[in-house]
């Protein structure tokens, strides 16, 4: 592992691990710092397993409705929601394992799992 990096990139939530990717590709070494899961909310929270939820619960009503178009179901619709979770689950995993995989198989970029603290130092006025 490298001592110096060109760009540190905190986090692989929303725009992190493109950028870094587009780093690590135009040649710059690159660090990944991820304390906990690879993805962010939108992988593991939010975007991904809301949209598994809304894509179940839009099929029920539509599964329940089948017969306004014609479609006969000759039992009533259920819903499983642990199968329902379990697809969640499943698929938000996929995306934090693909995320995670991009990263650690880019040439130039580092993955580095923990936290960090960063602490900025003002720069002296010009010319003093």
């Amino acid at each position: 592992m490298p001592s110096t990096y060109d760009a540190i990139v905190i986090g692989t939530g929303q725009s992190g691990p493109s950028l870094a990717v587009r780093l690590a590709k135009a040649g710059r070494r690159v660090a990944v710092i991820e304390r906990h899961r690879f993805g962010g909310t939108c992988v593991n929270t939010g975007c991904i397993p809301t949209k598994t939820l809304v894509a179940s619960a839009r099929t029920a009503y539509v599964a329940r409705r089948a017969a306004d178009y014609g479609v006969v179901i000759h039992s009533p619709v259920t819903v499983d929601m642990a199968a329902v979770k379990a697809r969640k689950d499943r698929v938000a995993g996929e995306s934090e394992k693909g995320v995670e995989s991009w990263l650690k198989g880019t040439p130039n970029c580092t993955v580095i799992s923990g936290s960090c603290a960063i602490r900025l130092q003002p720069r002296s006025p010009r010319g003093r």
